[in-house]
């Protein structure tokens, strides 16, 4: 080492001496090695200073007894819980350094209390191996049926989501057959059971969507969908799977792989059937759709027509135009026949239809002198559901009333 005076000069460089670096150049040097050395790190520590700016970027410090790390959330990130001065954090990112200050900080990707660290660490490392993967790929997306017959579905026979999805899908497609396979949602064993019943309902067939999910809960509570073994399951499935698990702003791992992610059980239902009423417009528009092709064909023989008639050159003109008055005649009759068949058969079609409406109608069925008997908001179909002492409501045709029941 070289000690000079401040009031020496340097020496020149000669070509056996390095150049020495000015500070800019070293500070880069230092901050490609603290990234490289350091392209992603868990710290926890205690928030303090919170400081959101004008800018939208977030400015903090996490410490502990013995030292103090600078941070930054830029703009954009979005956290899942909130965050106040002097509580315990796990903070995830990147070690990086502000040039300007020659100061290293943490340039931070994710943030979460301690005691919920353990959990999101493993979700984080989950959703990066599964993402690296390519199981979160679009292209291995598949379109849902415009207008499936079968709906599988894989959750709770108990839980709230199943009753929201069958209420939600009488109420827009009556028609539409529902397979059930009935799953714990939560606890050690979930997990393969869930991905057992994603894979059972592909190998029973005639399935055109499924709904994979369970209603809202803690993070413990939704872990199973987390699991890789349900993230496979979702991957591997032939059947479009739309994945409904807890409230909007619940994400898992299986909303990642799924074909669709819905943000509620109700939701789900919404977006795998249209409304019964959209498919009756639907067909109205087909056949507007063939009636305007219908009156194009005439439009373009009566052009041919009148072009013949101004044309010159025929010996027989009274004659040409009498067989292509005819041959305009019978065209005219056979579309004006075949569109007059397709909208009988259209129109046959719909009446069937709100006659199949109106034969499932409840009330109607109340009106015949039948009932239903609920269970605390459940439909039973069964004596063996109804053992002595149950209290349930009795819905008729005109009202509703509670009852015990008996020996």
């Amino acid at each position: 080492m070289v000690i000079r005076r401040a009031s020496e000069a340097p020496p020149a460089a000669t070509p056996s001496q390095p150049e020495i670096p000015t500070v800019s150049q070293f500070t880069r040097q230092l901050r490609e090695v603290l990234e490289v050395g350091f392209p992603e790190v868990l710290v926890q520590g205690e928030i303090s200073g919170w400081n959101r700016a004008a800018s939208g970027h977030t400015y903090f410090t996490l410490k502990d007894a013995g030292a103090s790390l600078g941070c930054v959330l830029w703009r954009g990130r979005q956290l899942r819980h909130a965050i106040r001065d002097g509580m315990s954090v796990v903070a995830g990112g990147r070690i990086t350094l502000y040039e300007p200050r020659g100061q290293y900080q943490l340039d931070c990707t994710t943030l979460f209390p301690l005691g919920q660290g353990a959990l999101a660490m493993a979700f984080e490392a989950m959703k990066a191996r599964l993402l690296a993967e390519g199981l979160f790929d679009p292209e291995w997306k598949k379109p849902l049926p415009e207008f499936p017959k079968t709906i599988g579905l894989v959750t709770s026979r108990d839980g709230a989501a199943l009753r929201d999805i069958l209420t939600t899908l009488r109420r827009r497609m009556p028609l539409v057959n529902v397979m059930l396979y009935p799953t714990l949602v939560q606890g050690g064993a979930a997990a393969a059971e869930i991905a057992r019943g994603i894979r059972t309902l592909n190998a029973v067939g005639g399935i055109d969507v499924m709904i994979v999910g369970r209603g809202g809960g803690s993070a413990e509570d939704l872990w199973a969908f987390n699991e890789e073994a349900v993230a496979r399951a979702i991957f591997e499935s032939e059947i479009p799977v739309i994945s409904a698990v807890g409230h909007e702003t619940d994400f898992t791992i299986a909303d990642f792989v799924a074909d669709l992610r819905a943000p509620t059980p109700t939701a789900a239902a919404e977006l795998a059937v249209r409304d019964k009423l959209e498919l009756l417009e639907y067909v109205e528009g087909i056949a507007q759709q063939m009636g305007d092709q219908v009156s194009v064909l005439i439009r373009s023989h009566q052009r041919e027509l009148q072009a013949l008639l101004r044309s010159r050159g025929f010996s027989r003109p009274a004659d040409l135009i009498r067989t292509h008055e005819q041959r305009l005649d019978e065209l005219t009759g056979r579309a004006n026949r075949g569109l007059r068949g397709h909208l009988r058969s259209q129109s046959e079609g719909l009446r069937l239809m709100q006659a199949s409406l109106q034969a499932l109608n409840p009330a109607n069925v109340l009106r015949r002198g039948y009932a239903i008997v609920e269970r605390d908001g459940v439909p039973q179909t069964g004596i063996a559901q109804l053992p002595a002492g149950t209290e349930v409501a009795i819905t008729m045709a005109d009202g509703t009333r509670s009852a015990v029941i008996g020996e």
